[in-house]
């Protein structure tokens, strides 16, 4: 974006045509500076109304340099300078002139802007600096055929489309017309060889408008996107006014293109033609926003949420089980009803209500006129089941209109959106891409990230309340002086700068509605617990991010850290590990320093004999285990925190117990022999209690169960049943397709030892065979006889 001084919200307009202007300028990249009424070339500053501005603003006093005033003056360090002087209204060319079509005066805005040139030029000329000054002429409202066009409009050898001029046409894309206006004037004016007038243009700046009013820019940047993108365009205006004219209308919309600001304006409308209005929306903040927005119009227009307004009629929905609120069930309030209180309904966000919420709505609104905005794109997974267009359009009988432009999201940010989740139809986005608009990085601390970054923001000029932290689900960061939320509930509100909190659940489409939130800049924070476990993220977006990585460095640096993030590195620093085995490829340790065993695999047991190896430590020793959790960064069943009695990261319970001060130590001589009974894994020792889960462990070493596998925790208690499902299951897997009662006590008596049980092998028999029908997994053929459901 370009920069803008003064910034809209210090400024004033005498035309349509200069705030147009001012707003497809913004377009151009950041490396353009637009001036709007350059104050040194009047008298007075009276369109600079800002009082804290103008103490900045030195008029010359040389009267020469009072002569006029030029609309635009636009500043590059490769292109030199363009002034523009814009004309609105339509006019009828009559020569080098122009003629008002209805009052029928004469202008001569050539005359006006090359004076102003002038001006400038020899501003430059009596600093002793040389650099190109063109100029150009701006009609805004009309096209002129090249034969209408005035010889003196047209440089003489050098073919430019149009001449000078900016028309009409040319609003499809400014920037570029812009660019070669100012081309052309540097070619023409002989500095064709010379790139760079960087020195020109910052004193020329300098003097003009001083490097104090300059500061927080990205402040004024916050102000100067509300006021130009967040406003109705014609566009939108004209789907207000075609909404008026009808009984039903459904807009859709990608994220940032006015739906709500559409649906706002039509309540207003409507409200104005005394018609009472219902406007229903799914989440409460945006809610509660719009009715702040409409709280002029008093009793015209209510504004709920859908399940607000199904409570409003008497009738709340509970979950029998459980006696909480059942919103899946809130559209049966509706059922049965006809309002006759409203005339029309308004639904925005539409898509995150379920099917039957609306098939309800339409049948208990059938006497009023209905207009629902929706972008499907927009329908959380996981939280909500929503609706798509395709339902919309035949439950309300109409098809979707599309808006196509994105008005509320910056260039960078619009662009990441639609790679993300590609819309169905057409998307364009007026603003300029930068890449300031987006920013993702990694982070070992997050909650320290965002206090430096939110620091940083704040030195720029962006105040507290124009900044929010987004996550997926509720947060805990500390430390955090700005507003936070979940993206669910934020979504239709929209911040300045927005700042997100990535997670390994986090798929596109949430990543995407967070995103669309921000109206300035988004950052996207990366914990680095995500860098280990990539194959688990479900936003592509975020892992093609990742996957460039370099993730052997990144683990490398993160060990070197007195103070390490990743969990492995954490393990090894903290845990003090000692008694290292392996157990069908998997590793196993001793942590003497926190008094529990890690299992090196993962959250979850690789197979089913690690895990009844893992049990067998943790039942023989009366010490929990731990696995290695990439996705939480910490150790399973637990959390590392500091304790002071142990002087280290020790794990601790989620109220902050230290689990260790809980736990009695190893004898070292015990994890010796844990060392050696694992190098002799099989050979059974007769007397030893738990061998039954090492014979077991044995017989089914690492083959791959249909189920998942379980969660890395540890046993106080011998898990009989669970040995005993396990064996049967495993022998008939590897054969015997079909069993009886009696085959499975027999292969029972092979591999359990006596002392391990708890009664009689034919009792454990009939509760196995309990246990595997209830599970699905054992099916009865026939008297006494039984087969595995999932066997052809």
């Amino acid at each position: 974006m370009a920069r803008l001084f003064p910034t809209l919200d210090h400024t004033e307009f005498r035309s349509q045509g200069e705030f147009t202007l001012f707003q497809e300028l913004a377009a151009l990249d950041d490396g353009f500076t637009v001036i709007h009424s350059l104050p040194w070339l009047r008298g007075r500053t009276k369109r600079v109304y800002s009082q804290e501005l103008q103490k900045y603003l030195q008029v010359s006093l040389e009267k020469k340099h009072l002569s006029g005033e030029v609309d635009f003056v636009i500043l590059h360090a490769e292109l030199g300078m363009l002034c523009i002087e814009t004309k609105s209204g339509l006019y009828k060319p009559s020569g080098v002139r122009f003629i008002h079509e209805r009052d029928g005066y004469e202008i001569d805005p050539l005359t006006q802007v090359k004076d102003n040139t002038f001006v400038l030029a020899e501003m430059l000329q009596s600093w002793q600096m040389k650099c190109p000054v063109g100029y150009a002429v701006h009609f805004p409202d009309f096209d002129i055929e090249s034969s209408q066009i005035a010889s003196a409009y047209v440089p003489l050898g050098r073919p430019l489309p149009d001449g000078i001029l900016i028309l009409q046409k040319h609003r499809r894309d400014i920037p570029s017309r812009i660019v070669q206006l100012m081309a052309h004037w540097k070619t023409a004016l002989n500095y064709g060889s010379q790139n760079n007038f960087s020195r020109e243009i910052d004193q020329f700046l300098d003097a003009v408008w001083p490097r104090e009013a300059r500061e927080g820019h990205l402040g004024r940047k916050i102000v100067a996107d509300g006021e130009l993108w967040l406003r109705l365009d014609d566009k939108q205006a004209n789907q207000v006014t075609l909404c008026l004219d009808s009984d039903r209308r459904l807009i859709a919309g990608f994220s940032g293109s006015g739906k709500t600001l559409i649906a706002r304006s039509l309540a207003e409308q409507f409200a104005s033609q005394d018609l009472k209005v219902l406007f229903l929306l799914k989440n409460r903040q945006i809610t509660q926003k719009v009715a702040a927005q409409l709280n002029h119009l008093d009793q015209a227009v209510t504004v709920q949420t859908f399940h607000s307004y199904c409570e409003s009629l008497g009738t709340r929905n509970r979950d029998s089980s459980s006696g909480e609120t059942n919103y899946d069930e809130h559209y049966l309030a509706l059922r049965g009803k006809v309002d006759r209180q409203y005339a029309v309904l308004i639904v925005d966000e539409a898509q995150a209500l379920n099917e039957a919420d609306h098939l309800a709505l339409h049948d208990h609104f059938s006497n009023a006129r209905k207009f629902v905005f929706a972008d499907e794109l927009q329908v959380l997974p996981g939280i909500e089941k929503g609706s798509f267009y395709r339902f919309l359009e035949d439950t309300y009988g109409e098809r979707f209109f599309y808006l196509a432009t994105v008005y509320r999201n910056p260039g960078g940010i619009t662009q990441a959106m639609v790679e993300m989740r590609p819309p169905r139809h057409e998307v364009n986005c007026p603003r300029p891409i930068a890449k300031e608009d987006l920013s993702r990085g990694i982070s070992w601390d997050v909650s320290k990230r965002i206090q430096t970054l939110t620091a940083e923001l704040s030195k720029a000029g962006v105040m507290r309340q124009d900044m929010i932290v987004l996550s997926q689900f509720s947060s805990s960061l500390e430390g955090i002086d700005v507003s936070q939320s979940t993206i669910s509930a934020y979504r239709g509100m929209e911040k300045p700068v927005v700042i997100v909190v990535a997670g390994i659940d986090m798929d596109d489409t949430t990543l995407a509605c967070a995103l669309g939130r921000a109206t300035t800049r988004a950052y996207i924070i990366v914990p680095i617990e995500l860098i280990t476990c990539l194959s688990r993220v479900k936003s592509d977006f975020l892992r093609k991010g990742l996957e460039t990585i370099d993730l052997a460095s990144l683990l490398e640096q993160d060990e070197r850290d007195p103070e390490p993030r990743i969990i492995t590195n954490r393990v090894k620093k903290y845990a003090g590990l000692v008694g290292r085995h392996e157990i069908f490829g998997e590793g196993f340790s001793y942590a003497s320093r926190w008094r529990r065993w890690v299992y090196e695999g993962g959250a979850r047991w690789s197979n089913r004999g690690v895990q009844l190896w893992g049990w067998w430590l943790s039942l023989t020793t009366s010490l929990p285990i731990s696995g290695i959790d990439p996705e939480r960064n910490e150790p399973t069943g637990c959390y590392l925190h500091h304790c002071v009695e142990c002087n280290t990261m020790t794990p601790h319970m989620a109220f902050r117990t230290c689990l260790t001060c809980l736990a009695v130590p190893l004898d070292e001589s015990r994890a010796t022999e844990i060392v050696l009974q694992a190098a002799e894994f099989c050979i059974a020792r007769s007397g030893t209690w738990g061998q039954s889960l090492i014979k077991v462990a044995a017989l089914v070493g690492d083959f791959q169960f249909p189920r998942s596998n379980d969660a890395v925790h540890g046993q106080t208690e011998m898990p009989v049943l669970f040995l005993a499902t396990t064996i049967v299951e495993f022998r008939m897997r590897q054969g015997a397709t079909v069993a009886t009662k009696s085959q499975m006590e027999q292969w029972l008596r092979e591999m359990l030892v006596a002392s391990d049980l708890d009664g009689s092998i034919e009792s454990l028999a009939g509760r196995t065979i309990s246990s595997l029908c209830a599970q699905k997994l054992l099916l009865r053929i026939g008297t006494g006889q039984y087969r595995l459901t999932d066997l052809q």
